[in-house]
């Protein structure tokens, strides 16, 4: 049994702290008012509680033992049916303990607390404990500790969790989507829950490639009614994106890339169009789907909420002919997202014929005309380092402000990325891809020896002290494991064979270099340690 010395939640943790994973356990020990709900850190990390409050005894009087609380618990995070067991002593001397309320079922030995847990236990449950001391003087203290409990979906007894009370899963928050149908590519009706509000939605299938994925995407829309994610996501939401694991055992991928291009801007000072992430687990019509990536749609609510002007031009990337390079349709490979007519393609038509005609030497006199040259030199450092290989046109997006010219990069899409294809297929952390053939402006940037000679000066920084550097993305991955480990597990404990049939199908039925899951996960920290120094030999300083 794992013994924790656990630690009140810590109220100047951030939002952004908790969507990183680093939300801790739950423990009040000092008054007797019962604790507020907090993300629990999973199981196994001592924590200190620091001692009770047991009043100040009057003055005059001799100094009284403390109880010093400690509880033990085997772990925090259970599935439903499975023992849930908490010990609790006082170190000081003359003190007793006991269970303020036992739960339904459980049994109190006088040290431990013993709770087989049944099949309509689902979720957080606070565990109170009354610390009496034996001096008639001396106020009486409580300490108490959180479990949270997840679904026992596959019991043949299992009772579905209320969509309005079951809020969050071992530390994630979980969204509720209901439909009366299945759910097509095109929006139909849905009832949505999330932290125990209710909101008359949509939902449809998302994604191209992915669409046909047995565990698939979705994007919800809440229309004028605007979803109140609260410390998860700022700023209410009209849409969300729901992106599977299905192509990304690690669980991480698409939230790393998205975290690094925010932490390339912030490294620079830069404001820049970043969407914003956290992960949530998904129950579908009362039933477990799993481990989600929710994510900002761009769009122009995004846009304005990073604040640029949200009556802007907005393009999507959607095939490999969107390369800034001259061709007879010069917009060919975009779709327009957001703009006043959306048949309207001036200004990027105008973009890509100053970007495809252009010598090198004209491009980067007259670039300050029509792009941040900089913000795209990053773009080729991102995908570049993070060999997305499906990203340095493609799957992107393009934003421009018809009255105040300056064409803009978000990123999209990423399960191409750190180590793999969007296959899955495995991509060595030496693999090389400059991406001048896939962008003109990264030709232009890459054929200047100057201006190339600053591009790679940018990524030596960026690996020397900024956000490439193995020490951050460890740290970062580090975040992300602490808060999804056990629910990456769940996932992949039921969907395991879904994805190995699906790949496998795919590659003609191999799936022979499909990892496990903790496999991936060491993958993905081995491949960025080992990119790092490649890229160091590569570009040397």
């Amino acid at each position: 049994m794992l013994t924790l010395l656990l630690l009140a939640c810590d109220p100047a943790a951030t939002p952004a702290d908790r969507s990183a994973g680093t939300a801790p356990l739950d423990l009040t020990a000092g008054d007797s008012a019962p604790p507020g709900d907090s993300a629990d850190s999973g199981e196994g990390d001592p924590v200190d509680s620091g001692p009770a409050d047991s009043g100040a005894p009057g003055e005059g009087s001799p100094e009284r033992e403390d109880c010093d609380p400690e509880l033990t618990v085997e772990r925090a995070h259970l599935l439903e049916g499975e023992i849930a067991r908490i010990g609790a002593r006082c170190r000081g001397a003359g003190w007793t303990v006991a269970p303020l309320e036992l739960p339904r079922g459980a049994l109190w030995d006088g040290r431990e607390l013993t709770w087989l847990t049944g099949p309509a236990d689902a979720g957080l449950v606070t565990v109170t404990f009354t610390l009496s001391p034996e001096d008639p003087d001396t106020f009486p203290q409580t300490a108490s500790v959180e479990l949270s409990i997840a679904d026992g979906y596959a019991d043949p007894d299992n009772v579905p969790p209320d969509p309005a009370t079951y809020t969050s899963e071992w530390g994630l928050p979980v969204i509720h989507v209901i439909t009366s149908g299945g759910i097509r590519s095109e929006y139909g009706p849905a009832t949505v829950y999330f932290d125990g509000t209710r909101y008359e939605a949509e939902v449809k299938i998302r994604g191209a490639s992915s669409a046909s994925y047995t565990k698939k995407s979705y994007t919800l829309n809440f229309g004028a009614e605007n979803i109140d994610l609260g410390e998860w996501l700022p700023d209410k939401k009209d849409h969300l994106v729901l992106i599977t694991p299905m192509d990304d055992n690690s669980y991480v991928r698409q939230k790393l890339a998205y975290d690094l291009w925010r932490d390339i801007a912030d490294y620079w000072g830069e404001e820049r169009l970043a969407p914003r992430s956290f992960f949530a687990v998904l129950y579908l019509n009362g039933s477990y789907h799993g481990l989600y990536t929710a994510l900002d749609r761009v769009d122009e609510e995004l846009v304005g909420e990073l604040g640029f002007v949200r009556s802007g031009n907005l393009y999507k990337a959607v095939s490999h002919d969107a390369n800034f390079y001259l061709k007879p349709n010069l917009h060919a490979g975009y779709e327009k997202k957001e703009g006043e007519d959306l048949s309207d393609f001036t200004d990027l038509d105008a973009l890509v014929r100053f970007t495809g005609s252009s010598s090198t030497e004209d491009f980067l006199a007259g670039a300050d005309q029509w792009i941040q040259l900089e913000e795209f030199m990053d773009w080729n450092l991102f995908v570049h380092f993070t060999a997305a290989d499906d990203s340095g046109g493609k799957n992107s997006y393009l934003y421009n402000d018809p009255e105040d010219w300056m064409f803009r990069y978000a990123p999209w899409d990423f399960n191409h990325s750190f180590g793999q294809s969007w296959q899955t297929l495995r991509i060595g952390p030496d693999t090389y891809n400059d991406f001048r053939s896939t962008n003109k402006v990264f030709d232009h940037i890459q054929s200047d020896p100057e201006t190339a000679a600053a591009l790679w000066g940018r990524l030596r920084e960026l690996m020397d002290d900024g956000p490439m550097a193995t020490a951050a993305l460890r740290e970062r991955l580090d975040a992300y494991y602490a808060l999804i480990d056990d629910s990456a597990a769940r996932d992949w404990e039921a969907w395991r064979g879904a994805y190995r049939d699906y790949w496998g199908g795919v590659r003609g039925g191999s799936c022979s270099d499909c990892l496990e899951y903790e496999g991936e996960k060491q993958y993905v920290y081995d491949w960025l340690a080992d990119r790092e120094a490649w890229m160091r030999t590569y570009h040397p300083g």
